[in-house]
């Protein structure tokens, strides 16, 4: 009887210490998911390439994805590092905001405090689309907002930037394509035709900003030097630098972050400052980058 009630006392400690096993590790699991949604991922690149010689010393910062994000945390952590690194140029590349957060007030107070920095370049992405869709004012109003603010909109256009030495860079920006289809299927071809509508002089340095990094085989068939691109969100989660999934790319995307190379031409991929549908991110920082010639 009595080596029956010990196993029974036994047996009543096992599921308390489990309890307070499984408090812990959620309790360590919490800190690890503030921690890598908060910190600030910040990745430097260096462009080399014959062709851009005369570009030497040109910095550009690259944000993408920002999603109306709320984090003071996060934005000091960008401004900090545009304090430190004092870029040429910023790039923005779509998702600014969120059709599901559509605060848009928030995006815009974050991108007047960028334009304090130097100039600032930017391209629609899919969820600008989506806003569009359902309320067409409130997006034409966040253009002009941006308009407003000193900011290159680039809606199937191009501005040159002349460097102190003379030299002379030109920046493509095309829409975002579910502007112009209805279905994943359908990208291919619509980016195709954004990027047919321009004229490039291959014996300049041409950078596009387009917000599609899946699509980097047309922008190398078209003759671009440098892209930049956002959308993939790292893959959401990552796994040994393995993505996990990433919209019009499906499971384990080839595009996630970084830098890729197609022929001649280079993409430069934000991991994004924000979320969307999936709300956190997992060994998956949100990501500043800082590109230099």
């Amino acid at each position: 009887m009595n080596k029956i009630r010990s196993f029974l006392i036994k047996k009543r400690k096992l599921p308390r210490k489990f309890v307070v096993d499984f408090i812990v590790v959620c309790f360590c699991f919490s800190c690890f998911l503030v921690y890598d949604n908060f910190s600030l991922d910040i990745e430097k690149i260096k462009i080399e390439d014959t062709k851009a010689e005369n570009l030497k010393g040109l910095k550009i910062a690259h944000i993408s994805d920002y999603h109306n994000r709320k984090s003071e945390i996060t934005n000091k952590a960008i401004f900090k590092a545009l304090d430190e690194e004092n870029p040429d140029l910023i790039f923005i590349t779509g998702d600014l905001i969120d059709k599901s957060k559509t605060d848009i007030d928030t995006s815009l107070s974050f991108v007047s405090e960028l334009c304090e920095y130097t100039s600032v370049y930017y391209v629609t992405g899919n969820h600008e689309c989506n806003v569009s869709i359902e309320d067409q004012n409130a997006f034409d109003d966040m253009i002009k907002s941006l308009q407003n603010m000193g900011v290159f909109v680039l809606r199937q256009s191009t501005e040159s930037v002349i460097l102190p030495n003379d030299s002379k860079v030109n920046i493509y920006g095309i829409d975002d394509p579910y502007f112009h289809c209805s279905y994943s299927y359908e990208i291919d071809g619509a980016s195709s035709a954004l990027c047919d509508g321009f004229k490039i002089d291959k014996n300049e340095y041409n950078i596009l900003l387009a917000h599609h990094p899946e699509q980097l085989p047309v922008y190398a068939e078209y003759g671009f030097d440098l892209v930049f691109s956002g959308h993939a969100h790292g893959g959401q989660g990552r796994i040994i630098n393995q993505g996990l999934i990433a919209p019009d790319q499906g499971f384990f995307p080839v595009y996630t972050g970084g830098e890729y190379k197609e022929g001649n031409t280079t993409l430069i991929l934000s991991r994004g400052i924000g979320n969307s549908i999936i709300p956190v991110r997992v060994f998956n920082k949100p990501h500043l980058i800082f590109v230099e010639f």
